[in-house]
């Protein structure tokens, strides 16, 4: 864990390059497509279900909630 930030470099970097592309190409394809990308990558369910169901801002730590602007 990094001290000043608070957060987990990853170990397997890969992995975390495919999830990205999996989020990315959600909204280009689908989350459907996505799904059966991510499953063809071999990136366990259970990850593919957190991060394609759960919403963007969810994901995010409370110190990136956004801003309210009038």
């Amino acid at each position: 864990m990094n001290e000043n930030t608070g957060t987990t470099r990853r170990e397997d970097v890969w992995t975390a390059a495919v999830v990205q592309y999996g989020i990315v190409l959600s909204s280009i394809v689908g989350v459907a497509g996505a799904q059966r990308y991510l499953l063809s990558r071999c990136i366990p369910l259970r990850v593919v279900e957190r991060v394609l169901c759960a919403p963007i801002d969810s994901r995010r730590t409370p110190t990136r909630a956004k801003m309210q602007t009038e």
